[in-house]
């Protein structure tokens, strides 16, 4: 039997969390949850995953260094970024340090599903591989 693809949710909106929590597990993934970065790299040390979505601002540690700290734990995880605020300098520094793509809150669910689903099947087919999201 196959490994279900296991997603990181890093959000400090606990509803938010388990809400896409809930999305995903209904869609066969194993999902954790965390609420701040510094949470996130504890589950990042002990958990290969297939991608992590994380909210840009957050307290103490925002999704740009969280991206940054995760590449020394796992360098090959795919980076969702989210976010609800228009921060054009923040979303440029996602990109450029190695996030996929970034997502606007209210998130586009179908699109947001898309995207993982894409990323998990190119992850399982071409391990090392670089990514590509259209």
């Amino acid at each position: 039997m196959m490994n279900k693809p296991r997603l990181l949710i890093v959000d400090d909106d606990p509803l938010n969390g388990k809400t896409l929590a809930d999305i995903f597990t209904s869609k066969g993934y194993q999902v954790d949850v965390a609420q701040s970065g510094f949470g996130a790299l504890e589950f990042a040390r002990s958990n290969v995953y297939s991608c992590v979505l994380s909210d840009i601002k957050m307290e103490r540690m925002n999704g740009i260094d969280l991206l940054c700290a995760l590449k020394s734990i796992q360098p090959d995880a795919p980076f969702i970024l989210m976010t609800a605020y228009s921060d054009d300098d923040l979303i440029i520094q996602g990109i450029r340090n190695g996030a996929l793509v970034t997502l606007i809150k209210p998130l586009d669910i179908d699109r947001l599903l898309g995207h993982i689903e894409r990323l998990v099947k190119n992850s399982l087919s071409t391990r090392g591989a670089p990514l590509e999201i259209k």
